[in-house]
């Protein structure tokens, strides 16, 4: 999170003034000053109006949480300070706007609480120093990926945007894009660290560097040798007892010392063609031996093709065996042969409804997890696929394979009945990042995961899951085939779908801000299956669909 400036920062009183319609024209040429001149300003400024825009939301709705908004049960009771129906009072009867929004700021406190549910059992263990950390600023992007295997717990996929951290592969090869312009091919093993659009860390692996003159300057760092780039291309070949060979493939680079002691008399310049090796004493030598070519970015892409063309007949072959299973009530898979089709059918061989057939609504057609692959593109607040669901179902497994691009709101829609009645199913995202599944049971029960969708997940394809299990009496979230949390069902009731729609609301009865859900992403598969899938089922249906093998 970025640094809070402190309390009496002069931004606070400039910007009251401006929320409360009495700023005078001296202040107003301050404050654009602050935050012409100032980032830290800008964030501070940013945060505290999202902090003005949520209080301003609970003042204008009702003071009693309605039923068709998911609420979190509480791990245990909390303070009654600490709850937002406490700011809300706050704001409307004791504290002007303000002084209200100072306090809210520097207490860290939200319009709902980030503590777990009490219904979660167990959840998923992000490790803190790897590139699963949750950040905010993203200094590059995988573009291509092809016959990578992890060294981490989160797989990440080509097309998902990457903050400073850790990147360890135990085999394959990736293409990283920086903000700055250069372009790196990674081969595994390797671990290498991103640490801003400029510089990076090698501990192990072999690298290829193009860097644009946009970005001359780029530095890959090792523990012996630092490499600067001054517009060029370049290899890196670096062993794990430190020993390694830098050669210039064209262009021009200097190798710095790593003590921050460079000089002028000690940096040694490479041209093309040229290259050294060094040991883990430090030693310098001139190459005696060329390294063997690292795959040029032309030839990963010819890689990436034949490997993207055999991970879609892998699917092909799991898609037909959807169609056959007699659970299923619904299956989507988007494989509609023209764009000018309004009808997204329903694939499932057990004779479906005909209601069941989804009426596309303003969704653009465009590709899905591989160039052969067809999706819908949910952007706009009308987006939507409206379908009916008949029938009365004691489990229930909702499937999708979908690629987040932003959270615009609150709650995202998966799919939403369009009423919240007795048995009625919400399965939706909330902007966080946690998995949720509402069912109307009296006044209602949500099971919210923990969060486990991170800011490096946006742009990716992810295989969400969900099951309604009767019989066991718990509700299990699945993010890319790993169940992330259990939550126990006191009360199971049969579910009732009826009208419902993907990726959107239209809610019956309800208005507000929270009536919008409208989805920003992508669909490319989306099946719901009359029984509890078990886990080892869920994990062989994200083997077969994975984009990358």
């Amino acid at each position: 999170m970025n640094q809070i400036p402190s309390p009496d920062n002069t931004m606070i009183p400039l910007i009251d003034a401006l929320l409360l319609g009495t700023i005078s024209t001296e202040q107003q040429a301050e404050l654009e000053r602050l935050l012409a001149s100032d980032p830290k300003q800008r964030q501070f400024y940013i945060d505290y109006m999202q902090v003005h825009n949520g209080l301003s939301t609970w003042a204008n709705e009702t003071t009693e949480p309605a039923a068709w908004i998911p609420q979190p049960t509480m791990a245990a009771p909390t303070s009654p300070m600490k709850t937002p129906r406490f700011l809300l009072l706050l704001f409307s009867s004791l504290i002007a706007a303000s002084l209200l929004l100072s306090l809210a700021y520097y207490a860290g406190w939200n319009t709902r609480s980030d503590s777990s549910p009490v219904i979660t059992e167990s959840s998923i263990d992000l490790p803190t120093n790897e590139t699963t950390q949750p950040q905010t600023d993203h200094i590059a992007l995988l573009t291509q990926a092809v016959g990578v295997e992890w060294d981490t717990n989160r797989n990440l996929q080509a097309g998902a945007g990457l903050s400073a951290g850790w990147l360890k592969l135990k085999q394959g090869t990736i293409q990283v894009e920086l903000i700055s312009g250069a372009s790196i091919l990674i081969e595994g093993p390797a671990a290498v660290k991103l640490i801003s659009p400029l510089k990076a860390f090698c501990q192990y692996g072999k690298i290829r560097a193009s860097v644009p003159e946009q970005a001359q300057g780029f530095t890959m760092e090792t523990s012996q040798v630092n490499v600067v780039d001054l517009g060029t291309e370049f290899t890196l070949s670096l062993d794990q007892s430190g020993s390694g060979q830098v050669q210039v493939i064209n262009g021009k680079v200097e190798l710095h010392s790593t003590d921050d002691q460079s000089t002028q008399a000690n940096i040694q310049s490479l041209t093309t063609g040229e290259g050294v090796q060094f040991d883990q004493r430090g030693t310098i030598d001139r190459l005696k031996e060329a390294i063997r070519p690292l795959l040029n970015p032309e030839e990963l892409s010819q890689l990436v093709e034949k490997q993207q063309a055999q991970q879609f007949l892998r699917w092909q072959k799991q898609n037909a065996s959807l169609k056959a299973d007699p659970s299923i009530i619904a299956y989507y898979d988007f494989e509609e042969s023209a764009n000018w089709l309004r009808t997204l059918n329903n694939k499932s061989q057990q004779k479906p409804s005909s209601a069941s057939h989804g009426a596309i609504v303003g969704c653009q057609w465009t590709s899905g997890r591989w160039p052969q692959k067809r999706s819908l593109e949910f952007k706009r607040t009308s987006d939507r696929v409206r379908t009916h669901i008949p029938g009365e179902y004691q489990s229930l497994t909702f499937m999708a394979w979908v690629r987040i691009e932003g959270f615009d709101r609150w709650l995202s829609s998966l799919m939403l009945t369009d009423g919240y009645n007795p048995g009625n199913p919400h399965w939706q995202l909330s902007d966080k990042g946690e998995m949720i599944l509402g069912v109307r049971t009296g006044p209602g029960k949500n099971y919210f995961s923990p969060v486990v969708l991170q800011p490096t997940d946006l742009g990716r394809w992810i295989f969400l899951v969900t099951v309604y299990d009767h019989q066991k009496r718990e509700v299990v979230h699945y993010l890319d085939g790993v169940a992330v949390s259990h939550h126990k069902i006191e009360n199971p009731i049969p579910l009732v779908i009826g009208p419902a729609e993907i990726g959107n609301w239209r809610p019956q009865e309800h208005t507000g801000a929270h009536s919008i859900r409208s989805l920003n992403g992508r669909l490319d598969e989306f099946a719901l299956f009359g029984r509890a899938l078990s886990p080892e089922e869920i994990l062989q249906l994200y083997q077969s669909g994975k984009p990358n093998s």
